[in-house]
């Protein structure tokens, strides 16, 4: 029969409905019998927890760091505007959008800040770079290197600043032979000497005037040197012509091939005999004289020394005179060209052939054995041409090198 509403339930009923609503424990009991261990509920809820919680911590460390990296790019690029522009002009060959930033106040106060910067830090290598130089120079001296070490180095050393100042000497020489040979358009050139200066001196003359518009005076004449003063008188000569023309820059002598004989005495009697210690002092003299009337005038000397000549007797003479006149020259700061380097031969031999760069042969002396052929006089006036400086330098080649 069915039960009704009302009517109390059976008590085995209720107890299974108690049964029913009881919640069950989270944590089972272990059967001692079971070899594995049960996963508790709870453990299982922990774990999940603490999982949520480190992917949020893990999201929240990522935007932490990319916004760090952001804001440190972001200062480079503005204290380093200068290095990123110029790196993305000379690889693209053209501006970036940096440079729209370039008026901005902010932007010029990075810039700024950068080099001021670069500069402190370059500075501070340097400070680095020579302090840790000092240590290491201080241990090897007193510490690391033995005496003999220490000599062989001073050694060294003293020879390094014997180069060096070699080399600043040389510099400083070369500097001064530019500005002694420098020519404007209102300087002139002197020539002077015998007849091998009477076939040179045109040559540099037409150069002169032709391409650089500068004046000459050219007193050559034949038969004429430093001996015989009462057919012609050199000294006197220079001199005068240099009192008269403050215009004069350089002074160009070719004398000595009519010189090698006994000299008349200045102080009167017997002649003086070549090569003589009193012909020899005579003879300085007069250069010297020269060269310190042109120098005391701003005038610069430019000496040539005679060829080797054919005749033996002349050709040793020639070699006597050669050596005078460039000990001389040179010791009162002229300048000595010697005609035999130029000609292809610096022994004491002569030679009348030369080659040329395109290896033929040149004749460069006359059936005399003594005077320049044409080619050789162009050959010397072109040598003599290129010591002079001009404000736009020539070329003579074409001129110098007809056959």
């Amino acid at each position: 029969m069915p039960i009704s509403k009302r009517r109390k339930a059976p008590a085995y009923r209720k107890q299974k409905q108690r049964q029913k609503y009881i919640r069950k424990p989270y944590a089972t009991a272990i059967n001692p019998n079971i070899s594995n261990t049960v996963v508790m509920p709870t453990i299982e809820l922990a774990q999940t927890q603490t999982q949520i919680n480190f992917t949020c911590n893990n999201k929240q460390q990522f935007r932490f760091v990319l916004i760090t990296v952001m804001i440190m790019t972001a200062v480079i690029v503005w204290l380093m505007q200068n290095s990123v522009i110029a790196y993305y002009q000379q690889t693209y060959h053209k501006n970036n959008d940096l440079t729209k930033l370039e008026n901005m106040p902010f932007w010029q106060k990075g810039s700024w800040l950068g080099t001021r910067l670069n500069d402190d830090i370059s500075y501070l290598n340097d400070k680095i770079e020579q302090f840790n130089q000092n240590i290491i120079r201080d241990y090897n001296e007193k510490y690391a290197f033995t005496v003999d070490y220490l000599t062989q180095k001073k050694q060294r050393e003293a020879a390094e600043e014997k180069k060096r100042k070699q080399a600043i000497e040389k510099a400083s020489k070369e500097n001064k032979i530019k500005s002694d040979f420098t020519l404007s358009n209102d300087d002139e050139v002197f020539f002077a000497g015998d007849s091998m200066m009477q076939g040179i001196a045109p040559h540099v003359q037409r150069w002169l005037s032709e391409k650089q518009g500068i004046k000459t005076i050219n007193l050559s004449k034949q038969s004429t040197g430093l001996t015989y003063t009462r057919f012609f008188d050199w000294e006197q000569t220079i001199s005068e012509t240099l009192n008269n023309n403050n215009k004069i820059k350089i002074l160009v002598v070719f004398l000595g091939p009519n010189d090698p004989w006994d000299m008349p005495n200045p102080k009167g009697g017997r002649f003086i005999p070549f090569k003589s210690p009193e012909w020899d002092s005579v003879y300085r003299s007069r250069i010297k004289n020269i060269i310190d009337n042109a120098r005391g005038h701003h005038v610069t000397v430019l000496w040539l020394t005679p060829p080797n000549m054919r005749r033996d007797k002349l050709n040793e003479q020639m070699v006597y005179l050669r050596e005078l006149m460039n000990d001389e020259v040179s010791k009162n700061h002229g300048y000595v060209i010697d005609t035999r380097n130029i000609l292809g031969n610096n022994e004491s031999e002569f030679q009348d052939i030369m080659m040329d760069s395109n290896g033929q042969k040149i004749k460069t002396r006359s059936a005399d054995g003594i005077h320049f052929s044409l080619l050789g006089q162009k050959i010397i006036a072109k040598t003599i041409y290129e010591r002079f400086n001009f404000a736009t330098q020539t070329n003579t080649d074409g001129d110098t090198d007809e056959h």
